[in-house]
């Protein structure tokens, strides 16, 4: 009973500052903007809410363009710029865009080769974006295939890459920008010892780090 209590006391208090929270952007009305819209007002009373760190995920769905993949994606990518933009207008006016990294991630990636409805199939490894603030961007981090046909050494059938980059070596350093210390480490990256330490992104490569 005392946690059903405390979660509801929580739940109230959340909903006060949210319905009374107002942002300085415009979001998209779309799924995605609603969401990012969210999530910026909460980051933006983090003070109110006493926490130093968050973590949020958002589910965007609606990439499976197993056809028409050109005319889908046109509308799934508009989507995802105008809703990213408002979301980095409002981190910049509050002044907390150095103090956020947005991440973007897909438990499978997309055949390069496209199949006989002009979509492209399920596969394995793929590219990924992060960008904030303080994110060093404009550059491509871990190894870019030589070869993107299926004579390439990290293809299989229909352009299927294989990944060369784990999920390890990305949260590692996100982890310690955050905050993170060394005992946490084995928690957030359980698979670390699988890797040898060169496999992993220096934190310096990846974000300009305040001294």
């Amino acid at each position: 009973s005392e946690s059903l209590v405390k979660s509801l006391s929580q739940n109230n208090f959340m909903y006060e500052i949210l319905s009374g929270s107002v942002t300085n952007t415009s979001f998209p009305t779309s799924f995605l903007g609603q969401q990012l819209s969210v999530v910026a007002k909460m980051i933006g009373h983090h003070a109110e809410r006493g926490v130093e760190t968050d973590i949020f995920f958002i589910p965007n769905g609606g990439w499976d363009h197993h056809s028409s993949l050109i005319a889908a994606s046109k509308v799934k990518f508009r989507e995802l710029d105008n809703s990213i933009k408002a979301f980095a207008d409002e981190m910049k006016s509050i002044g907390m865009w150095d103090d956020v990294t947005v991440i973007q991630t897909s438990e499978f990636a997309r055949t390069l080769n496209p199949n006989s409805n002009g979509g492209s199939d399920h596969a394995w490894g793929g590219n990924y974006m992060m960008f904030g603030g303080s994110v060093r961007g404009r550059q491509i981090v871990g190894t870019y295939p030589d070869v993107l046909t299926d004579d390439g050494d990290n293809v299989i059938f229909r352009g299927r890459m294989v990944p060369t980059t784990s999920w390890d070596a990305v949260f590692f350093p996100l982890a310690e920008w955050a905050g993170a210390t060394a005992d946490d480490f084995k928690y957030i990256c359980p698979n670390q010892d699988r890797f040898p330490e060169s496999h992993f992104i220096d934190v310096g490569d990846l974000f300009e780090m305040n001294t």
